[in-house]
């Protein structure tokens, strides 16, 4: 519970309905107003296990869910990937404009795992509540169109058989 705590304190209108990166408690209360991928990832998945442990119902769930895909179809991206830091003021991109392939990764996977939990949760919910079921299904499908527009395929070093590190926009 301590954990979902952060989420329902620091995540809302004035984040863009995302995750800050981090809370400093000492010397004085700051909150880091930026975000990245994979903390968008990780906050993700955790609304939908915020549900699964019962802290939050599936309708809440879905909420906070579609504020946050509002929140990245707005974000600037490129070939698919989400920079690797956003203002949470704006949602700008913070210089220097980069993106981290383990980020992007981290954040592909998230959102394959969220589309398979929004199916099983449409499927579960169809019979009492088509509605919210369709919802559901609008973020699965979301989910896996963000993963899917990821082109993996630059950041492959074919001479080295490698991924990169990341990419830098000049």
């Amino acid at each position: 519970r301590a954990h979902w705590h952060f989420f329902e304190r620091f995540v809302s209108a004035d984040t863009h309905w995302l995750a800050p990166d981090n809370f400093q408690e000492e010397p004085d209360p700051v909150v880091a107003m930026r975000t990245s991928p994979t903390n968008i990832g990780l906050q993700l998945l955790s609304t939908v296990s915020a549900h699964d442990l019962g802290f939050l119902p599936l309708p809440a769930m879905t909420e906070r869910l579609e504020l946050a895909f509002g929140s990245l179809a707005r974000m600037r991206r490129h070939r698919g990937h989400f920079y690797n830091w956003y203002d949470l003021h704006d949602l700008r991109v913070l210089e220097p404009a980069y993106l981290s392939t383990v980020d992007s990764g981290n954040l592909a996977g998230h959102l394959l795992a969220l589309r398979q939990a929004c199916a099983e949760l449409a499927a579960a919910t169809a019979g009492s509540d088509a509605a919210l079921a369709a919802r559901l299904e609008a973020l699965g499908h979301q989910a896996g169109v963000f993963a899917e527009a990821m082109d993996f395929r630059f950041l492959f070093d074919h001479e080295r058989e490698l991924f990169s590190i990341g990419f830098q926009e000049e």
